[in-house]
């Protein structure tokens, strides 16, 4: 016991050292910044004031408020963790912790509603919190990682979640060296009298960095424009997951992209009929095609053996040859015959023609408001969904089943329903996320349901865990591998939908600036998401969160956008890696001996106790 108080009290030691550290040299607060990133750094320690002084009316005593409780949290918190049963206090100390950072948060908004109020434009603009009252927060969350972790079965509650623990890990370390790229690439603005205060200002650029790149977090518009960029990579993400999850690497999602949106501008393009007709069955096209070139690779491996990598990067290279005669020509010779294509639109771009109004995907303003009028439609649907699946006491096909109808009933009944007006802000309408993102979702829950609780997902996952037990344990082999290839083919193939049918770039139309390439980053999306649905479609809306983000770092700081590529490339190598986690993290086997240890050790303390 004495030794894990002795960790316990070092690591929370080390950790303070840090804070104290970072307390010192950043700035608490910037109430006032310019469009360059320089600002009034607010720290107890001593301002910097390139501006050579504080805002007209604005008063810092509240810093000193936060500053002093502060410092006598940190005091009790080290001293506390020498304490015998420290963990139980560490968690007390981590909620304090978390209510400073609060406290903080409240009192520099209040101190600068202040100034602002009653002025007819915002005195201070752009004004944030400082990495220093950030480090308290890092702080609390490390200090209740700490207590959960020195409790009786800690380390193995860590491990039976290293689905989670390793991308965050990763995702932090990736963090913290793209800071170390922003600080080495980036000159911080304003001009420094001391070291201090060019620490002050180097710090403050890497965390304004940071703050613009998750700002769609608290942007409308940017929130849409996250969730418009997530669509396609939540279908990429799910059809390279699928591949893994049955051993297979499906490295042909943007081939398998390509024929889901020219499947979907034939269907779009030149079939007629209404809406509840032509819709579904360009949908069901784009997936078809996808699905039957992602089949392609997975039937030669079944029956020549041939590796489906090879297979599907040279499919890529074919789809992209075929996506391109189709619409970059109306004409071409053959043999002295001259060939007449009737899919490309006159004129010197490389685009099909126009998808048909009855063929094309809502915008997210016509499934809200359809009429200018709040839609009950989508609300009732899920609700009548969820009652439908969650009361149905039958087989899993039943409460599906019933689910699917319960949905389409509240749908049709909601959208009976009268709803007030509501007037969108230009800054939202122009967001193009369209009803494919509804679609990823169905997306998510099919991969679910399919992969984790039929029996054709149990046979899928034997596959990918040990192949010739599974084949041993009956199941067909070759056939397998052509479905998992057609399943994840047909979820890449989705993904053009957004693009074609949804007008997701800017028309709604199959356009040579198709990107396609988005299949590629569906590798990233899978490996970050751990090949489980819930985690795909958190990686894609944080990639998506970051693209939108780095759009502002590059208006705002001149810093190139190709820092979001960075991050990416980071985190998959970092996961790779295994986050340099122990090897328990990574190696099931090794997991499974910390929590027979970790249960033992609990037994054991049990018994110990009168």
């Amino acid at each position: 016991m004495w030794k894990d108080r002795k960790r316990l009290g070092i690591l929370v030691a080390l950790g303070g050292g840090v804070l104290l550290l970072l307390w010192y040299l950043a700035p608490w607060a910037v109430p006032h910044r310019l469009f360059g990133g320089e600002g009034v750094l607010l720290s107890p320690f001593g301002h910097h004031l390139p501006q050579g002084t504080l805002p007209p009316g604005y008063g810092d005593g509240w810093l000193w408020g936060v500053f002093y409780p502060s410092l006598a949290w940190l005091a009790f918190t080290l001293v506390l963790a020498w304490t015998p049963k420290p963990a139980r206090k560490l968690y007390l100390m981590g909620i304090l912790g978390l209510g400073l950072f609060l406290l903080t948060y409240l009192l520099f908004q209040a101190s600068v509603a202040q100034v602002n109020a009653g002025a007819e434009r915002p005195i201070l603009r752009r004004y944030t919190l400082g990495l220093g009252s950030y480090a308290t927060l890092a702080y609390s969350l490390y200090l209740l990682l700490l207590a959960r972790l020195f409790s009786p079965g800690g380390m193995a509650f860590l491990v039976r979640r290293r689905g989670v623990v390793v991308p965050l890990f990763s995702l932090l370390l990736a963090s913290l060296l793209g800071g170390v790229i922003v600080a080495v690439m980036k000159r911080a603005p304003g001009e420094a009298q001391t070291l201090r205060e060019a620490w002050m200002l180097k710090l403050d650029l890497i965390t304004y960095t940071y703050q613009l790149l998750y700002s769609p977090l608290v942007n409308p518009s940017g929130f849409l424009q996250s969730l418009l960029l997530a669509t396609p990579l939540i279908f990429t993400g799910l059809a390279v997951a699928l591949g893994f999850r049955g051993g297979l690497f499906n490295i042909g999602a943007p081939g398998q992209l390509i024929l889901g949106a020219i499947a979907a501008m034939l269907v779009g393009v030149y079939l007629p009929g209404p809406r509840w007709l032509v819709l579904p069955l360009a949908i069901l096209a784009a997936a078809l095609a996808g699905g039957l070139w992602g089949a392609l690779p997975g039937w030669l491996k079944a029956r020549f053996g041939a590796h489906e990598v090879i297979n599907t990067i040279m499919l890529n290279y074919i789809a992209a040859s075929l996506f391109l005669f189709l619409i970059s020509s109306n004409e071409y010779k053959f043999f002295g015959r001259t060939l007449y294509l009737p899919f490309k639109y006159p004129g010197y771009e490389a685009r099909s023609y126009e998808i048909r109004p009855e063929a094309r995907i809502p915008h997210w303003t016509e499934l809200l408001a359809p009429g200018g009028e709040l839609s009950w439609a989508l609300p009732f649907a899920l609700l009548l969904g969820l009652l439908g699946y969650f009361l149905t006491r039958k087989s899993l096909g039943h409460r599906v089943l019933m689910g699917l109808l319960g949905g389409v009933a509240g749908y049709a009944v909601g959208g009976l329903l009268p709803g007030p007006a509501v007037n969108f802000d230009p800054d939202l309408t122009s967001v193009r996320l369209n009803g494919a993102f509804l679609l990823a979702l169905l997306a998510l829950l099919f991969f679910h349901f399919y992969v984790f609780r039929t029996v054709g997902g149990y046979e899928l996952r034997a596959m990918g865990l040990a192949p010739k037990a599974a084949e041993y344990g009956g199941v067909l082999a070759g056939r397998k591998m052509v479905l998992i290839m057609f399943l994840a083919g047909a979820l890449a193939g989705l993904a053009a939908t957004h693009y074609v049918l949804g007008g997701g770039i800017d028309e709604y139309r199959l356009k040579q600036s198709l990107p396609y390439s988005v299949g590629f980053d569906g590798i990233a999306v899978a490996l970050m998401g751990q090949n489980t649905p819930l985690g795909v479609g958190l990686a894609a809306w944080l990639f998506g969160i970051l693209l939108t983000g780095g759009l502002q770092v590059n208006l705002q700081l001149g810093i190139s956008r190709e820092l979001v590529a960075v991050l990416q490339a980071l985190i998959v190598l970092f996961i790779a890696a295994g986050g340099f986690l122990p090897r328990y993290f990574t190696d099931p086997l090794r997991a499974a001996e910390v929590e027979l240890r970790e249960e033992s050790r609990k037994r054991e303390e049990r018994e110990e106790t009168p």
